[in-house]
């Protein structure tokens, strides 16, 4: 019996195709258990020691242990690990000592995701390969591939981008290139280059990093990953003059599934004028809404972290099937990650002017705005408002269905988020007197 790879957890699902009733598809779902065993067990090894010593040290090693196996797809060293959250320098280049003796005492790494499940699948000793063929096809001995039969394509023909050798490039906002922020700029880019990373200058119309590829025509199609920077003295005047909820509205309506949000520090003894408590009150509030949070120590480490995540979408992106969602942008990005064998994309101007804050906005989008200027109602809430009531008409038809004044203040109290937890009452009885009162009272 030929020896089972037990990292890796392969499912074949049959795939119904409606358009072409007599095509047998497959899908095929994986999942490694444990995608980065070295980096676990030498990880494992360090927290050992530490604890031996009775050092602190054994903390940010916890926790660095525990993010790590939270990251689905393999690393390929320890600085890429600075992706991660609770990824100093340090352990980085600690972890990426012990590869190198590793590799020179002979040992083996585990190569990608997408080599480690075709060499799974094309083993002809396992079950998976037969599961993958036709039933009526005899194997023989030939080892001769099968060639593709016209019209039993997944995707539209229109759909697909024809992209042989695709190359990404990180996009920086052309924003930080005025006013007092233009020394930042120039350092971001020098720092960049430094760390060879391609990049080019744009105006973003949201966002501060985008990162894109351009397809066999030249053209330039983005890819489902933006970066929101803040230092903190940035994150704390957004919070005082409320762009900050408009920010992440924006961030949230603008159709691709990874928003980064990253907040870097800038020193213990930096002032930036709103509590510790409440910055630290924001970035939970933000996690918690479906945004990814990544802490940075200084410029430097933002840096890195750009620099790193531009080598890693680099290597994830070949041999991949790419293909324009404009038409179904939002829907189509969801659910995405770098383990699936399609990568939607969007064009450039497409989505620039998609996001832009000057195009023109539905009934609804407004009302999500004019909503969010009051204070306590986040996005989640604001959401579950205008899914029963998308226009302030039926809001207010409603409101003017109601056959007392208790029933009209509670009538917003409604369930929100994945938790379903209530509005509240307060900020029920806030929006009604916002929208039915005459008078507005101090």
């Amino acid at each position: 019996m030929p020896k089972q790879n037990s990292n890796l957890r392969l499912r074949i699902v049959p795939d119904a195709d409606t358009t072409q009733p007599s095509t047998k598809r497959a899908r095929i779902a994986v999942r490694m258990h444990h995608p980065n065993p070295l980096f676990e067990r030498w990880l494992q090894e360090m927290i050992a020691k530490a604890e031996e010593r009775n050092t602190m040290g054994r903390i940010p090693l916890q926790k660095a242990l525990e993010s790590l196996r939270m990251f689905p797809l393999p690393l390929a060293s320890g600085r890429d690990c600075y992706i991660l959250a609770h990824f100093g320098r340090t352990i980085c280049e600690a972890l990426d000592q012990k590869l190198r003796a590793h590799v020179a005492n002979g040992g083996e790494t585990l190569g990608s995701c997408r080599e480690v499940v075709e060499r799974v699948l094309n083993d002809r000793r396992e079950g998976h390969y037969r599961e993958l063929l036709p039933e009526d096809l005899d194997l023989g001995d030939t080892e001769d591939e099968m060639e593709p039969c016209a019209g039993t394509s997944s995707e539209p023909a229109e759909q697909v981008v024809n992209i042989r050798d695709p190359k990404v490039i990180l996009l920086v906002d052309t924003a930080e290139t005025i006013g007092k922020s233009k020394s930042n700029l120039d350092r971001t880019l020098k720092a960049l280059q430094q760390n060879h990373v391609e990049h080019e200058v744009r105006r973003l119309s949201v966002g501060d990093f985008l990162w894109i590829v351009r397809d066999d025509t030249g053209a330039e199609f983005i890819l489902p990953y933006v970066v929101e920077r803040k230092r903190m003295d940035d994150l704390a005047s957004s919070i005082k003059d409320g762009r900050f909820h408009e920010q992440k509205f924006r961030l949230k309506q603008c159709g691709l599934a990874n928003v980064i949000y990253l907040i870097e520090h800038l020193g213990n003894n930096r002032q930036v004028g709103v509590p510790a408590s409440t910055l630290s009150q924001a970035a939970l509030n933000t996690f918690v809404q479906d945004f990814t949070v990544k802490y940075t120590e200084n410029h430097l480490h933002t840096v890195l972290y750009l620099a790193t995540m531009t080598g890693l979408l680099g290597k994830n992106v070949k041999n991949k099937t790419f293909q324009n969602i404009a038409n179904q942008l939002g829907e189509a990005t969801k659910d995405f990650n770098l383990s699936h064998s399609t990568i939607p994309l969007i064009a450039f101007e497409t989505f620039n002017k998609q996001s832009s804050k000057t195009r023109a906005c539905t009934v609804k989008e407004i009302f999500m705005k004019q909503l969010l200027q009051v204070k306590l109602l986040t996005i989640e809430k604001v959401n579950a408002i205008v899914e029963r009531y998308p226009t302030p008409r039926k809001l207010f038809l409603a409101f003017e269905r109601c056959t007392s004044e208790a029933e009209k203040e509670r009538l917003l109290n409604l369930p929100y988020g994945p938790a379903k937890r209530n509005i509240g009452l307060k900020l029920s009885k806030i929006v009604y007197q916002l929208f039915m009162s005459d008078v507005y009272q101090r």
